[in-house]
């Protein structure tokens, strides 16, 4: 069965109910009784007998059961439609485009995104779109998130920013008060939209502070922790980022500066770097390759540790760029001592 299901939508003009539906993930979730099977000896059959502590969740549509689907009687579920009935509450009148959709594990987990109108210009001639994100899990395992994101067109990597000032996503687990805490959260996500401009002045400053190749190749050693005086045979990934270093996407905009060496360690992240398969995986080669692009597109988003070497790449830019930070010597200060640009 297919693990991944991500759909791209038709584009402008697409209601919230129309993007759910064209993304697969218009149906609702219920629970049942949960059991194990037990063998009686003397009787000599097999006997279901109900576990009162647990419930299983699935879906009404398909009655497929979700994921171990086993939950406690404290999980809430959240309808989908409930769930990404957030993005009108957070955007209101910001005529958002939704651009991308699906489910994972036959539905265990779903998520939508949605392009906002706004589109900066950076000044070497760059540009990003802002994204909102919005996902769930249905089994207890992931929680209802709303996230900020950036997308570079030119190369579609996408880019996760980490400033002290806001982490741009609030997350909920699926408790008994979760409906009280969305309000929270709805809140926090509508003064995030002010944030991503904090976010694009600070990508304005990396395209803007020029780099030596040696410096470039030091930041991207920080960004994997290898320590700057460390051989390139200790830098590992070197041979599958080099060639990105020497000709990423978008090169173009980006040459000799902070912003390229950046953008080289998201693009191997999204595009490049190793993905194994899953275990159990039954796919052939041919069906692999295929579904290869839907799992780049999931693990971008959403894995952990991608999101995380993303978030790092940034944070490590953002202090270079406020001289926290010496990409020759790799020591930190801890104030900077003038303003890098204003």
């Amino acid at each position: 069965m297919k693990q991944i299901n991500i759909n791209q939508l038709s584009g402008k003009g697409l209601s919230l109910t129309g993007a759910i539906e064209e993304s697969g993930i218009n149906w609702n979730v219920t629970t049942g009784d949960s059991g194990v099977l037990t063998y009686d000896p003397h009787l000599q059959v097999n006997t279901w007998k109900k576990v009162n502590s647990k419930k299983g969740v699935y879906r009404t549509d398909t009655q497929e059961p979700l994921g171990d689907c086993i939950v406690g009687h404290g999980f809430e579920l959240i309808q989908n439609t409930e769930a990404f009935g957030i993005f009108e509450r957070i955007l209101e009148n910001h005529n958002a485009e939704f651009t991308c959709g699906g489910h994972f594990h036959n539905g265990a987990s779903v998520f939508l995104q949605c392009k906002l109108p706004s589109t900066p210009i950076y000044q070497n001639g760059d540009t990003t779109n802002r994204y909102l994100l919005i996902s769930q899990g249905h089994t207890g395992r992931q929680a209802l998130t709303m996230r900020f994101t950036h997308i570079r067109p030119s190369c579609t990597n996408t880019l996760f920013a980490a400033l002290k000032s806001s982490n741009y996503y609030y997350s909920l687990r699926h408790t008994t008060n979760v409906r009280n805490k969305i309000e929270d959260a709805i809140r926090y996500m509508k003064l995030g939209l002010g944030h991503l401009d904090t976010v694009e002045k600070q990508f304005n400053k990396f395209t803007m502070l020029n780099l030596s190749d040696q410096e470039q190749i030091n930041y991207l050693k920080l960004c994997y922790d290898v320590k700057l005086d460390s051989g390139m045979k200790d830098f590992d990934k070197w041979k599958h980022i080099e060639p990105i270093f020497l000709d990423s996407r978008g090169s173009e905009y980006s040459k000799g500066t902070l912003w390229h060496a950046y953008n080289v360690c998201t693009e191997f992240e999204d595009h490049h770097s190793r993905v194994n398969r899953p275990k159990g995986n039954v796919m052939n080669d041919t069906e692999w390759g295929k579904e290869l692009p839907n799992v780049r597109q999931y693990r971008s988003m959403f894995a952990n540790a991608t999101v995380e070497r993303k978030a790092k790449a940034f944070t490590l830019a953002n202090d270079v760029v406020e001289q926290r930070l010496d990409l020759v010597t790799g020591a930190r200060r801890a104030m900077p001592i003038t303003t890098l640009v204003n």
